[in-house]
């Protein structure tokens, strides 16, 4: 009987044992301080920014983009709008060299006459 208690004892005692270190650990868990709290909140508002930067870096990028096409479509209609002027101006020229001979001429006719 004595051998059975002390049998039951030890067992108590590991368990007493175990139950206590298992607490102990348990209240040993690293809880988060106002300054931990702080750089996570830090961390979280970098990733954002972080995130918002490369989202506005796209969008500038395809801005600039789009304006690089857009310049290229005005550049050509300005070279075509320039030989339009071109092709006026030498037809303008042309029709005034005419009317010039045509006056020349007539007023050649009538002073010989």
């Amino acid at each position: 009987m004595k051998r059975s208690i002390a049998s039951l004892l030890k067992c108590v005692f590991s368990v007493m044992v175990v139950l206590v270190f298992v607490v102990g650990v348990s209240g040993c868990q690293k809880q988060e301080g106002s300054m931990e709290k702080a750089g996570k909140k830090a961390d979280e508002a970098v990733e954002t920014a972080k995130g918002a930067l490369e989202k506005a870096e796209k969008k500038v990028s395809e801005g600039a983009e789009a304006t690089k096409e857009a310049m290229k479509k005005a550049e050509k209609k300005v070279e075509e709008g320039a030989e339009v002027a071109k092709s006026a101006v030498k037809k303008g020229a042309e029709d005034t060299v005419k009317a010039v001979k045509n006056t020349a001429e007539k007023v050649e006719e009538k002073a010989k006459k």
